[in-house]
């Protein structure tokens, strides 16, 4: 079952979607992480990732036809943009787990019309130290982004991002690599939301696929990036015979199930390589290595990764991951 920002809940008419033309009911078994409504354009390597210079945020938003949904009446909406280091779950009120980098009035949209409010954001001068070892998210690089929007009345919850589920919120999250490496990690940040609460506290699981594949969704919004990376040629469509998986390292893990190489272990190859794991997490950000064996990628070559992480198959976080091979 998803979840709603109670703080929002008297609000019925304001949304961002998850994916296009979703009309804000997000749908958590698909790639909701890749929402069209949040764009970041660096300030000289341009989308998707953060610069030492000014970097452009534009976040859209909608406001459904009177007469179908409740709202409170305000005159404005409330904006908020905040980022992270590619993360599966972050948490607003942890250092070190995601950063506001924006909080900003915008005016209210016409019945049944949108609004894009743009947000200037540059990155500190120098690193912030953060607890535990964990990076800056405010540092240059790739970034997870989390938009929140919400009439100007409203206050929404200080602890938790309601993502997905939560109409007024919704999350991006790609990250493109270019190697010509065979080998390549990947780091990737993490939480447990119910370590806090649970007296005892549940394992989550940890899944990675390949997507093959790819939706019309997927596709159309992975090109629009790879096709300003220099290399690129096509998008991978048969498994790699390494495979992939979480480093699971120091992690108090179980129910490990990797079909991730070229025939993962099984006979015949399972049309979607995949590695899971059950993986004991706290409430603190934990940083994960994420690992892809690109041996027999053609040059040119895109592997797509979707990185989720779910607790009794309720979606918690996601990230895409495309590696490029050059």
């Amino acid at each position: 079952m998803m979840a709603n920002d109670p703080g929002l809940a008297s609000d019925t008419c304001i949304f961002m979607e998850a994916i296009s033309a979703d009309g804000g009911n997000q749908n958590p078994n698909d790639v909701w992480w890749l929402s069209p409504d949040i764009t970041l354009t660096g300030h000289t390597s341009g989308p998707e990732n953060a610069d030492a210079g000014t970097n452009q945020i534009a976040i859209r938003f909608h406001r459904k036809p009177s007469g179908t949904c409740n709202f409170p009446g305000d005159e404005s909406i409330t904006v908020e943009a905040w980022v992270a280091n590619p993360s599966l779950v972050m948490a607003p009120h942890l250092r070190g787990s995601a950063a506001r980098v924006g909080f900003i009035g915008s005016p209210l949209p016409a019945d049944g019309g949108s609004q894009t409010q743009q947000i200037d954001w540059t990155p500190p001068p120098a690193s912030l130290p953060v607890p535990f070892g964990i990076d800056n998210p405010q540092q240059p690089g790739p970034k997870c982004l989390v938009a929140i929007c919400y009439p100007a009345s409203l206050t929404p919850d200080a602890n938790r991002f309601f993502v997905p589920g939560d109409q007024h919120l919704a999350q991006h999250n790609l990250s493109l690599v270019s190697t010509t490496s065979t080998q390549v990690k990947f780091k990737v940040n993490t939480l447990n939301p119910s370590a806090g609460t649970a007296a005892v506290v549940p394992a989550v699981k940890l899944r990675a696929v390949m997507d093959l594949a790819p939706s019309n969704f997927v596709k159309k919004t992975i090109l629009k990036r790879l096709q300003l990376l220099p290399g690129f040629q096509q998008l991978r469509t048969a498994p790699l015979p390494e495979g992939f998986g979480f480093d699971l390292t120091g992690l108090q893990a179980s129910q490990v199930v990797d079909h991730s190489h070229g025939s993962g272990g099984v006979s015949p190859t399972p049309p979607t390589p995949s590695f899971e794991a059950m993986v004991q997490l706290g409430a603190a950000v934990k940083q994960i290595t994420f690992g892809a064996g690109l041996r027999g990628a053609r040059q040119g070559d895109a592997c797509i990764y979707h990185l989720t992480q779910t607790f009794k198959d309720v979606a918690q976080g996601g990230l895409t991951l495309v590696m490029l091979k050059v």
